[in-house]
């Protein structure tokens, strides 16, 4: 299969030669990336997390949670631990922090390679290297070191012991198969902070599964990409959406606590994340049709496997996507619907299912070498060339563009006007994210917690100038008396009595734009 579609030309040459100018590219929006990018919300969030349990032995965020019990105002000292595994593999500087975020695309890049190579040949690993490499959601992960490459990693490997039961049918195939992807699905959860016991459920259910195939009365399920599709979809949704609406607590409680809001939100999130990230990010729309109507005639219990896989899969982040932003527009009282414009990169998540869908189109095509691939478009070649032409300019602009906070530029100020040790500060902005940008300053006044800073969030209309004056806080808000720096974000104009603005600067108009000030008492 190596030279498979090594005849076909487009109009910049031939196909190896044009993917491999693509992924140079990629490789190199990656470089870029990583210096012209800050680290994102989450992940300072995280590193603080991970430098105050180096610190004191306990996995707690220093300046609060989060979600404060006060949805208007932080409390220090509400900080419950938080076993969330993806803090665990964060540094805490940024320099190793961007070198990780570097390494773990280019460990993507290389264990795809050798997959597809393995598998399906050299043009296969090359161009489906090279759409990866310029995947907008992995240049953007890999300047904010966001954990959805590591997650890409494992989607991958995920799909390896099926692989393997492919080429070993037997009982032991089945069970060495189950041992395998308990192995991933535990790293899976470890990054998402999720108990690992469930790897255990999800390893047995698939040599199950295999095991299941050897009874010839059931392979009319187990060998049919069709009916695996349509039972995991409807019953792992179905069973998600019934809990979440009669028993859910938190995030997923949402379904049965707004169904409005969550109906419309489940549309929106279905639209961005299979929509917009995956099949138009990930260039997989040039090979829907003909993939599925394949898929509606093959009979094939590894490609049937692998396609419950990711329709389940797509429909428990499309499930979450839409939960996560329903509960926290309701715990931020933000307004509805702006909150999905906001969160809506959280459709990144689908992400880590790109090169499962890939190596299904592949499979495919071996079965039936009519289907085509990207390797060998076929007639899709002219889709696939403008599918590729039309995210280059937003790869580009990610890697080029990066992360741009002003928070930074704040913090410095503080520490430069003289933020001493065991001082406080407070900042006021927006409630949505507002205490996960509260952490994007800690990296700048106070990286290791030994300077005993705390900073203080207050939205707008929580009272936080009357809160400047308390001889004691109110109930779930922390105690201002100590602030000696506030930080004022573009859209605050109000100035209390006694203070008076030190510093000021422009934020940058991806982050809206505006003038921020930090206040002083005057």
């Amino acid at each position: 299969m190596d030279s498979q579609g090594s005849g076909l030309s487009t109009p910049f040459g031939s196909w190896n030669q044009t993917w491999k100018g693509l992924l140079l590219l990629g490789l190199l929006l990656n470089i870029v990336v990583v210096f012209t990018s800050d680290l994102g919300l989450d992940t300072h969030v995280h590193m603080a997390r991970g430098a105050e349990e180096e610190r004191t032995g306990e996995a707690r965020l220093p300046w609060g949670h989060t979600r404060p019990i006060d949805p208007m105002s932080s409390d220090p000292s509400y900080a419950p631990i938080v076993e969330e595994g993806w803090f665990e593999i964060l540094p805490n500087d940024e320099t190793r922090t961007h070198s990780l975020g570097l390494g773990l695309m280019l460990i993507l890049c290389a264990t795809s390679y050798l997959v597809f190579w393995k598998f399906f040949g050299h043009l296969a690993a090359i161009s489906t290297t090279a759409l990866i490499s310029v995947h907008p959601t992995f240049i953007f992960a890999t300047g904010r070191v966001f954990p959805e490459v590591a997650m890409a990693i494992l989607g991958l490997m995920m799909i390896l012991p099926i692989l393997y039961h492919r080429i070993e049918s037997s009982w032991k195939g089945a069970i060495m198969s189950g041992l395998f992807s308990v192995i991933v699905m535990a790293g899976i959860l470890q990054i998402k902070g999720i108990s690992l016991h469930f790897s255990i459920i999800y390893g047995s259910l698939i040599a199950g599964w295999h095991i299941l195939d050897s009874i010839d009365r059931v392979r009319i399920l187990t060998r049919s990409p069709k009916h695996v599709a349509i039972v995991s979809s409807i019953g792992i949704g179905g069973i998600i959406l019934l809990y979440g609406g009669l028993f859910g607590t938190g995030t997923i409680g949402v379904i049965g606590e707004y169904p409005e809001r969550y109906a419309f939100a489940l549309i929106i999130a279905t639209l961005d994340a299979i929509g917009i990230y995956a099949l138009f990010g990930m260039v997989l729309w040039p090979f829907l049709r003909g993939t599925i109507k394949n898929l509606g005639t093959i009979e094939d219990h590894s490609i049937a496997t692998i396609t419950g896989l990711i329709v389940g899969l797509s429909t428990v982040i499309t499930i979450y996507i839409a939960a996560l932003w329903t509960y926290e527009a309701a715990l931020w009282n933000a307004k509805w619907p702006t909150v999905m414009w906001t969160m809506g990169n959280n459709g990144r998540y689908i992400s880590m299912l790109m090169i499962p869908a890939l190596l299904l189109i592949h499979l495919v095509a071996q079965v039936n070498p009519l289907s085509e691939t990207q390797a060998d478009p076929k007639s899709k070649k002219s889709a696939l060339i403008i599918g590729v032409i039309l995210i280059l300019p937003i790869s580009i602009l990610t890697a080029v563009h990066g992360q741009t906070m002003w928070t930074d530029d704040a913090g410095e100020a503080m520490v430069n006007l003289g933020l001493n040790e065991g001082e406080d500060f407070l900042f006021v902005s927006d409630a949505t994210l507002g205490m996960h940008w509260l952490y994007t300053f800690r990296i700048e006044v106070d990286p290791d917690g030994e300077n005993n800073i705390i900073g203080h969030w207050r939205a707008p209309d929580s009272g936080w100038i009357e809160d400047l004056n308390r001889n004691d806080p109110l109930p779930n808000r922390g105690d201002l008396k100590n602030v000696t720096f506030i930080v004022l974000s573009p859209e605050i104009e109000n100035i209390p009595d006694g203070w008076t603005t030190v510093e000021q600067g422009e934020a940058p108009w991806m982050n809206g734009g505006g003038t921020w000030r930090v206040l002083g008492q005057s």
